[in-house]
């Protein structure tokens, strides 16, 4: 549980380092087996998409926590990072709005940062 902890604030410190807008982290743990938790951030351009990657990868990585998997791209305007309990979504604005995961997963516990 403490590790959980610890992953979280070092990404939510990490996102809120290089501006990211919108930090919500979504408890889906309940609800299905994907993960515990999403962590969902805004960028305003696809170089904010990038450093908001290189700043979570940064912090998650010196902390040991290894990365599983990577989807997408700043030119795509998403990015996941599955780090297994917890998967990281990195968004374009307008991609959040269109994939709107926080409607998708309306029933579950949220905490905004």
């Amino acid at each position: 549980m403490e590790e959980k902890k610890s992953m979280l604030q070092l990404a939510v410190a990490a996102m809120q380092d290089k501006k990211g807008e919108s930090i919500v982290q979504l408890h889906i743990g309940e609800r299905s087996v994907i993960a515990d938790d999403f962590l969902i951030v805004s960028g305003s351009s696809r170089s904010q998409l990038d450093a908001l990657l290189d700043g979570v990868e940064e912090a998650l990585g010196r902390a040991g926590y290894p990365l599983r998997d990577r989807e997408g791209s700043s030119d795509g305007g998403w990015i996941l990072l599955d780090y297994g309990d917890l998967v990281v979504h990195i968004f374009l604005r307008e991609m959040r709005e269109f994939y709107d995961l926080e409607h998708t997963w309306r029933d579950v516990t949220r905490t905004v940062y």
